[in-house]
C-alpha cells in the first residue's frame, strides 16, 4: 500500500529538481522490481495525483487520455530507470512545479546547496556561469576562488546552466576540479574539496535515511543594519533565527538574504514572519480540492522587530522563499530586492510507493496572497531590481546587498 509521508512542504524544494537532478536520481536507483511492482508502481502514482492533487482539472490537462496513452508502455519497460523515465514524462504532462519522483535514500545529495558543501554560489549572469560569493573559511575560500571568477568546467565538464554546476558540486561527495576565468582572464584550475560548516552555522533535518543541511549565517553591515542569511526553510533554524532578531532589536534596519534560498518549511516560514509582524497577518490562501485554505497565517512572536526589513531574492530563489516572501511584500511588511525569483511555489507532499525508498512528490496546494498575487509561474517581482555584474563582483562588491543597505540608510535619513 502507498503511504504518506510528512505532508508538509518542508519536505522537498521543486527547484532542485531539474533534468539534471532527475538524471541523477535514476541513475542512483540500483534496485531492480518486477514487472507487476512497476505495473502497480504506474498505478499508485496515476491514481496519487488523480485523487489528491489540488486540481481536479489538472491544469486542463485530460488525465484519463494521459493515462491510456502511458499505461500500455508499462509493459516494454525492463528497468526501473526506463520506469523512472516513462514517469517522469506523464508528470510532466501537468505543467506544473513539485511533482516528481524522488530518491529517499539519495535525498541528501539531491537536497544539499553547494554554498554549504562548498561555499561557493554560482549564478547565470550575462551567459556566463559566475562565482557570485565565496563563503569565508568554506572550502572555496581556502582553494583560492573568488566572486567574479567564470566557471568554464568542473571535473573537465563545462557546466550547462549555474543550477546544474551547483548540483555537482553540492551533490558528489568528493573534490572537485573547477576549471575557471580569473579576475585577470587567465585559466586557471582549482581543487576544491567538499567540507560542511562549522557547527555554529549548520543545521540539518532527517527525511527518511537523509539529512538536509541548512547554512545560516548573521552579522551587522554598514551603519549597524542587521544581516541574515539562510540557505533553505527546516524547523531546526528556528532558534538561531530567533537569536539572531534578538541580537539586532536595536539595528536601524535588517536584511534577510534569501537569494538562492531553495525552500522547505512551513513552519519556519511563518515563524520567521512572526518575528516581524506586530498582528496576525493573512499570508497567503491555499486552494486545495476542498476548497480555500486560510491557515497560513503569521502570528506575532514576543517583541517582534520593529524596523525596515529588505529582503534579497534572485532567480534561485524558490517555495517558501517565494511565499514567504510574497505574503510580507503585499502586507507592506519588507521590501524586496534583487532578482525576480523562480515562479516554483506549491504546497506539496510525499506519497510512499511500492518500489522501495521511491516517493512522488506531488501539489495539494495552490497559494495566492490575499491581494490575488500568485507566485506559482509567475516569481516574486521584485520592488527594486538590481543585476550582479562580473566587474563589480571581483573588485569585492555586491549591488544587490548595497542596494538593500542604501534602502535602509535612506529610509533613516
Amino acid at each position: 500500500m502507498a503511504q504518506c509521508l510528512r505532508p508538509r512542504r518542508l519536505i522537498v524544494a521543486a527547484a532542485l529538481f531539474s533534468a539534471f537532478a532527475f538524471e541523477l536520481l535514476v541513475a542512483q536507483t540500483a534496485r531492480e522490481s518486477s514487472p507487476q511492482i512497476r505495473q502497480k508502481t504506474f498505478d499508485v502514482v496515476w491514481k496519487t495525483v488523480n485523487d489528491k492533487s489540488f486540481d481536479p482539472r489538472f491544469g486542463g490537462v485530460n488525465w484519463a487520455a494521459v493515462h491510456d496513452r502511458y499505461a500500455p508502455l508499462v509493459a516494454a519497460v525492463t528497468s526501473n530507470r526506463e520506469l523512472f523515465d516513462l514517469l517522469d514524462r506523464m508528470l510532466k504532462e501537468i505543467p506544473i512545479s513539485h511533482l516528481h519522483l524522488l530518491e529517499l535514500d539519495t535525498l541528501d545529495t539531491l537536497l544539499a546547496r553547494s554554498v554549504v558543501t562548498t561555499g561557493l554560489a554560482l549564478r547565470d549572469v550575462d551567459g556566463q556561469v559566475l562565482v557570485t560569493r565565496v563563503v569565508d573559511g568554506s572550502a572555496g575560500g581556502k582553494a583560492g576562488l573568488r566572486a567574479g571568477f567564470v566557471v568554464k568546467a568542473i571535473d573537465d565538464v563545462a557546466p550547462a546552466t549555474a543550477r546544474a554546476a551547483e548540483a555537482t558540486l553540492a551533490g558528489e561527495k568528493k573534490p572537485h576540479r573547477l576549471t575557471v576565468l580569473d579576475d585577470a582572464d587567465t585559466v586557471r584550475d582549482f581543487v576544491i574539496e567538499h567540507q560542511l560548516p562549522p557547527a555554529d552555522k549548520l543545521e540539518a533535518v532527517s527525511i527518511g535515511n537523509a539529512k538536509r543541511y541548512a547554512f545560516v549565517e548573521s552579522r551587522r553591515v554598514a551603519g549597524g543594519i542587521g544581516y541574515i542569511h539562510f540557505t533553505n526553510f527546516i524547523a531546526p533554524l528556528k532558534k538561531k533565527l530567533g537569536a539572531a532578531f534578538n541580537a539586532m532589536r536595536t539595528a536601524p534596519g535588517i536584511i534577510i538574504d534569501l537569494r538562492g534560498n531553495s525552500g522547505g518549511d512551513t513552519e519556519l516560514g511563518l515563524a520567521l514572519a512572526g518575528m516581524l509582524v506586530e498582528k496576525e497577518t493573512q499570508l497567503a490562501i491555499e486552494r486545495t480540492r476542498r476548497g480555500d485554505d486560510y491557515s497560513y497565517k503569521a502570528k506575532p512572536q514576543k517583541n517582534p522587530y520593529r524596523g525596515p526589513v529588505v529582503i534579497l531574492l534572485d532567480q534561485e530563489s524558490a517555495s517558501e522563499s517565494e511565499q514567504v516572501t510574497a505574503g510580507l511584500q503585499g502586507a507592506g511588511r519588507v521590501v524586496v530586492i534583487g532578482k525576480r525569483s523562480r515562479g516554483e511555489d506549491m504546497d506539496a507532499t510525499l506519497e510512499g510507493l511500492p518500489i522501495d525508498a521511491v516517493a512522488l512528490l506531488y501539489p495539494v496546494g495552490y497559494p495566492r496572497t490575499p491581494k490575488g498575487l500568485v507566485v506559482e509561474g509567475h516569481g516574486v517581482t521584485p520592488d527594486i531590481e538590481v543585476n550582479l555584474a562580473r566587474a563589480e563582483l571581483l573588485n569585492g562588491k555586491d549591488s544587490q546587498l548595497d542596494a538593500a543597505i542604501r534602502h535602509i540608510q535612506e529610509l533613516k535619513r
